[in-house]
């Protein structure tokens, strides 16, 4: 036994290898290209990341491209393989990703050259697919939603102020409804002394925030702090 082994591997029969495909290869590489573009753009549209941006828009083509070119060379050779193996062991990338949804696409991509590299076309294109688009689906019902609620309300206001007999919480909102055609309630604290409202509201057609600073600032003075939000935070 241990006479035919050594045989098998001094012959090179033990394991089969197959040559390098150009024709398929190139397909392959084209439907990475394509897909790793897709994802670039899909990365632009539905993504809400904070930390990434243009960095991992540059990348996440030729991340695709290269995954799908080393796997193409590597499938047909064992000991390409082996080096593979060896040179990404004294490899060390530190590059921080921050945000997870930017780990995401970054894997998506890698996944993608994988696929196509490994001559998996047809299941790769329909699971890459299928994850973009639940992925953009996803962005499309959250944008819709927060257009949905910015139509209603422009900003919040969170509006801070000292127990005072001459100020009063009805005060407070007669004062905006003077400005404001809409006015939804968030949240109101009072702590001690200190009373904090939060409204969401909507400025009338000929009102702008100057405008709005301004009476308040006019009508309470300094009995108020005032702090204006996005009104697609949260409370």
């Amino acid at each position: 036994m241990k006479e035919q082994l050594l045989e098998q591997l001094s012959s090179g029969t033990a394991i089969a290898l197959s040559p390098v495909n150009i024709s398929d290869s190139l397909i392959s590489l084209f439907f990475a290209g394509l897909f790793g573009l897709v994802i670039s753009n899909s990365y632009r549209y539905s993504s809400q990341s904070l930390s990434g941006g243009r960095q991992v828009v540059s990348s996440l083509l030729p991340l695709s491209l290269t995954v799908c070119v080393i796997i193409t060379v590597v499938k047909s050779s064992l000991a390409l393989s082996l080096g593979l193996v060896g040179a990404l062991s004294i490899v060390r990338f530190r590059t921080p990703v921050k945000d997870p949804e930017d780990l995401v696409f970054l894997f998506l991509s890698i996944v993608t050259g994988l696929g196509f590299g490994a001559n998996q076309n047809i299941y790769t294109s329909i699971g890459v697919g299928i994850i973009l688009l639940t992925l953009n689906f996803r962005s499309y019902i959250v944008s819709k939603k927060n257009n949905k609620f910015k139509s209603r309300f422009d900003f919040n206001l969170n509006i801070e102020w000292h127990d005072n007999d001459d100020l009063s919480l009805s005060n407070v909102i007669t004062l905006l409804s003077e400005s404001c055609n809409q006015i939804s309630f968030v949240r109101f604290d009072r702590n001690t002394s200190l009373n904090n409202l939060v409204v969401q509201v909507g400025l009338m057609p000929n009102i702008t925030i100057d405008i709005l600073i301004k009476s308040i600032n006019n009508s309470l003075g300094d009995k108020v702090a005032l702090q204006i939000y996005s009104s697609a935070i949260e409370y």
